[in-house]
């Protein structure tokens, strides 16, 4: 710089920080990662569950293969078959009506929490409304700076 030249003065303008601009910026960001990974955390339980069901289906699938011809030469009695089949069968029917209660209890037990999130979610709204309203209050009892 030449001295010919005026110095030209740079000030710092710091932008104020108020603790609800720190508390709202860093909450945010930990909502942002949290929504972020929600996708990624449903599709690991997903292929979990997939993953399962692929091994119990391999694994029946192969006992068939293994035992179907020993069983079929063992000249097991027709009716016990079908004994065993309407045993089965009312086993499998009791286990499907146990899927579908447990599944109407999770979306019941969902729809009373989202309930219970919105009631709690009003009752926010009317007490930051009255706080708001007392915020306003007391910013005018208190003399202002000079």
């Amino acid at each position: 710089m030449s001295k010919s030249q005026p110095q030209e003065k740079t000030m710092d303008v710091k932008h104020s920080l108020s603790v609800c601009d720190v508390v709202r910026d860093n909450t945010n960001e930990i909502i942002m990662k949290i929504e972020g990974l929600l996708p990624t955390y449903i599709e690991s339980f997903a292929d979990l569950q997939a993953e399962g069901l692929r091994i119990a289906r391999d694994f029946f699938g192969t006992c068939y293969i293994a035992e179907k011809e020993i069983l079929d030469n063992m000249g097991v009695d027709q009716n016990a078959i079908e004994s065993f089949d309407k045993y089965s069968k009312a086993v499998t029917k009791t286990a499907i009506c146990e899927i579908d209660m447990m599944n109407s209890f999770q979306k019941t037990f969902v729809e009373n929490i989202m309930s219970a999130m919105k009631s709690y979610d009003d009752y926010i709204k009317l007490m930051l409304s009255s706080y708001a309203k007392m915020l306003d209050y007391t910013i005018i009892t208190i003399p202002k700076k000079n």
